[in-house]
């Protein structure tokens, strides 16, 4: 196990040299220097968790929740922070994607 923590720790640490990660921190920063701004952007992401996984019609609270939070959106602070942060996700994503991809386990996705 200690040979995969090194690994592991090696990788982690060349994701944060990249890009997406230095761009996220740098605007993850941005947002702590507005008092409060953080928790909005809970609120924001916990409303948006619970309309993606409700069983009512989606496309109707999509249009609900764009427009209740199109002011908020519009606050490039917040923007420009969620925009890293999804190409942060996205990324990490991506590596998850490549390792059950190149490591044989006979897991089928198709059952």
């Amino acid at each position: 196990m200690k040979e995969t923590e090194a690994i592991i720790r090696e990788f982690t640490e060349r994701l944060k040299q990249t890009r997406e990660y230095r761009q996220y921190g740098e605007k993850r920063d941005k947002v702590r220097e507005c008092p409060g701004l953080m928790d909005e952007i809970n609120v924001y992401r916990r409303r948006n968790y619970e309309m993606q996984t409700s069983e009512e019609e989606l496309f109707d609270k999509v249009d609900e929740f764009a427009k209740e939070f199109e002011s908020f959106r519009a606050n490039p602070v917040v923007e420009e922070y969620l925009q890293a942060e999804l190409a942060v996700c996205r990324m990490v994503r991506d590596v998850y994607t490549q390792i059950a991809e190149a490591i044989d386990l006979d897991i089928y996705l198709d059952l």
